[in-house]
């Protein structure tokens, strides 16, 4: 899951980790963004993380902007019980020189945690960010509606059109549950996919000009529903006839890839499923 959180990470010259934090939770897949509002942005993510700093930045409220944004975020994770706030003081820095009124606001601080305010001494941002990243997955996980059929249909909105001709060749012969992607919906679609898919036959996933899409999601989804001991198959299918599919395929145990021309793929989409249901 793509989390959005709000990232109090003010740039201080005395302490380089504010630096590598942003990237790193980039690259574990945490989207944030410190142009805006800090207010605003704390009111929509799903959680905070802030960095401290050892230089005092004055705000003209007589206190600091460490300060300021711990005291903002203190009051949405009160008001939500729901709401985590990650605070990283990093536990190979020597705090020393810092400001002297950001030693006291350091000391101050640590007293009035909330409870889901987790303190956190790591010594680097990889580790800081994968104990972010482990504790928020221990969290329960909405549960969605689905209903048990024989083929979960997945595609992406650009493709839409040619999913539900294949689609419509099909529902006559075959119980099945459709899913589109849509850009910047608030529906968690990898945790919705994988719950369909444990009451699905055979999750077939749809591209035609959304490879781009497609790829990626099968292979999170793969690794999301347990990979090579999931319980059920995926069929990656795409069509052939787009010249700029010739070689958009994963390939992984629990996974068929298969390029088809289009007017075939919902006869390649049948035979996979006989041939599932036959060896269940």
């Amino acid at each position: 899951m793509n989390y959005k959180i709000f990232l109090s990470n003010i740039k201080d010259e005395k302490l380089r980790e504010t630096l590598k934090l942003p990237l790193t939770l980039n690259r574990a897949g945490f989207v944030f963004d410190e142009t805006k509002d800090p207010h605003e942005e704390i009111a929509i993510s799903d959680c905070s993380v802030q960095i401290i700093g050892k230089t005092y930045l004055e705000t003209g409220e007589n206190i600091s902007l460490s300060e300021k944004h711990f005291n903002e975020i203190k009051k949405r994770v009160d008001e939500d019980v729901k709401y985590k706030s990650f605070i990283w003081l990093p536990g190979n820095v020597d705090y020393s020189d810092s400001d002297k009124r950001q030693v006291d606001f350091i000391n101050r601080f640590q007293h009035h945690l909330s409870n889901n305010m987790v303190l956190s001494r790591a010594h680097s941002a990889v580790q800081f960010v994968e104990d972010v990243r482990l504790i928020l997955e221990q969290l329960p996980k909405k549960i969605y509606d689905t209903h048990p059929t024989d083929i979960f249909l997945i595609c992406s909105q650009v493709d839409e059109k040619e999913a539900m001709m294949v689609q419509r060749m099909l529902s006559d012969i075959i119980k099945m549950v459709k899913l589109t992607i849509v850009q910047d919906s608030d529906l968690d679609y990898e945790e919705f996919a994988a719950q369909q898919m444990k009451v699905s036959k055979l999750s077939v996933i749809y591209f035609n000009k959304g490879a781009d899409w497609a790829i990626p999601f099968a292979q999170q989804i793969w690794k999301k529903t347990g990979g090579a001991s999931a319980e059920s198959s995926i069929l990656l299918i795409g069509d052939s006839n787009n010249p700029g599919n010739g070689d958009k395929k994963f390939s992984a145990p629990k996974v068929i890839s298969s390029l088809t021309p289009n007017d075939l793929i919902p006869l390649e989409i049948k035979v996979q499923f006989d041939a599932i249901t036959k060896t269940a």
